[in-house]
């Protein structure tokens, strides 16, 4: 096979690249499959081939690391005219729904679960949690956010570049900082500088 259809069937993914994928699986588990999605050009009919619901005219960029320690990634659920883009991080130990028209930019991480493993800590009451996050219709997640477990950001909320989400983000709010806070109300059709 000459390289660059090895490369073409290594990059798409058509019915080869899928049964390729269904070998990954057998061999190396979910975590196995997650690691070759990052390669992918378009990676979305992959992702739904392993139990991902994702919308019609939604976009995941190459890069996309997916955390499953369960077989699957049923835990994960993207709307319609939704964008992901790359380099994001999104953690399926609990649900994650990204509903319709919302955006993630780059490098953005939504973290479902804390573990501190045999931490002191562990004595000290911080026990392992999981909870799902949701991000609604509209929502804006720009560059570098990270959002933490059991957040909602709300309807047509924007959360600027940086920011760390630790608790739900009400809709038409621009939010920034570490942690998060609102700095300001936002109405429909207003253009906002940051």
């Amino acid at each position: 096979m000459n390289r660059k259809l090895l490369r073409l069937v290594r990059r798409t993914a058509s019915p080869i690249g899928l049964w390729r994928l269904k070998i990954i699986h057998y061999l190396y588990g979910i975590e196995g499959v997650a690691r070759e999605i990052q390669s992918l050009r378009n990676p979305v009919s992959a992702m739904k081939a392993f139990g991902a619901q994702i919308g019609d005219n939604t976009l995941v960029y190459p890069g996309i690391t997916l955390h499953a320690p369960q077989e699957d990634f049923s835990n994960l659920s993207i709307g319609s005219n939704a964008r992901i883009i790359r380099d994001c991080i999104l953690d399926l130990t609990e649900k994650i729904t990204v509903c319709d028209e919302a955006i993630i930019s780059l490098r953005c991480n939504l973290i479902t679960h804390r573990n501190i493993f045999r931490s002191p800590l562990a004595n000290s009451g911080y026990y392992p949690d999981k909870k799902p996050i949701t991000i609604q219709r509209g929502a804006v997640l720009f560059t570098n956010v990270t959002v933490l477990m059991g957040v909602t950001v709300g309807e047509c909320a924007m959360v600027a570049a940086g920011a760390v989400v630790v608790s739900d983000v009400p809709s038409w709010t621009l939010v920034g900082g570490v942690p998060a806070r609102v700095l300001k109300k936002l109405a429909p059709n207003e253009h906002v500088n940051f």
